[in-house]
């Protein structure tokens, strides 16, 4: 049975909004998608309440893609969209009994990889973004690459190569990164690589989707050479060269 309570909630969007979607592609997307992808988002992105305040904590950062020309025409015909579904959002909060840090912010971007009738909404906290900054900024780095591996290098979804050079190298959605993947699903500041004894670590930095290495769950994790690192829809892998035991930095084996 429909919550009628929610039920207006939605109306109440369309009513807002409403003139924006008039004669668009038939109507390929409407107001109502909007408002349901806007709560799934949120219901997946809750974190439990504390002892200070039992409700659940609701995400306050909202990244909206849709293609590119219904793009184009919402926000020439209601550029305040970002602006109302920041308020449906504090009432659809308010209504379900959970609570919010700060107030939403929605960003609306194009994506050429959706057709009119597509939609696609991904939600986080900004507070754990913060503490991902900031974690990645305390380190310690080492002075040289002495011992670094041999071609360390990343393979994204099987097609481009990323060489490893640095001895701390950054991923995530942000385009701060050292490594930028354009995946909704990977927080801005996801993941990090450091250069620890001769072998790369890997972090996970306070994302909101998680780490996984070999299909296992991880906060940290020392890469070995055919790992498979899997964040939000991306996977990478790890390989590295090893120089034989007769001819250092001649030949190599490749250890897949």
């Amino acid at each position: 049975m429909s919550d009628p309570r929610l039920s207006r909630l939605e109306a109440q969007l369309e009513h807002l909004i409403e003139g924006a979607f008039a004669q668009i592609f038939s109507k390929a997307i409407r107001p109502q998608d909007i408002a349901v992808q806007l709560s799934r988002a949120l219901e997946s992105s809750l974190l439990s309440g504390d002892d200070d305040d039992y409700r659940p904590l609701a995400p306050d950062d909202f990244l909206i893609r849709m293609n590119p020309d219904v793009h184009e025409h919402l926000l020439k015909r209601q550029p305040r969209l970002a602006s109302l579904l920041s308020q449906h959002v504090v009432e659809l909060v308010t209504y379900r009994g959970y609570r919010l840090n700060h107030q939403p912010a929605i960003r609306i971007v194009a994506d050429p990889s959706l057709a009119p009738n597509e939609l696609s909404v991904f939600a986080e906290h900004l507070d754990r973004q913060k503490s991902a900054t900031a974690v990645m900024e305390r380190i310690d780095l080492p002075s040289d690459m002495e011992r670094a591996p041999y071609n360390a290098q990343l393979i994204i979804n099987g097609q481009e190569v990323i060489p490893l050079t640095n001895p701390l190298v950054n991923i995530g959605r942000s385009r701060e990164n050292d490594i930028v993947l354009d995946d909704p699903y990977i927080s801005r500041h996801h993941a990090q690589l450091r250069l620890r004894f001769g072998s790369y670590t890997l972090f996970d930095t306070t994302s909101q989707s998680g780490t996984l290495v070999n299909d296992v769950a991880v906060r940290e994790h020392r890469l070995q050479p055919g790992d498979v690192i899997q964040i939000g829809k991306s996977r990478l892998v790890y390989l590295e060269d090893r120089p034989t035991d007769t001819q250092s930095g001649g030949t190599t084996s490749l250890h897949l």
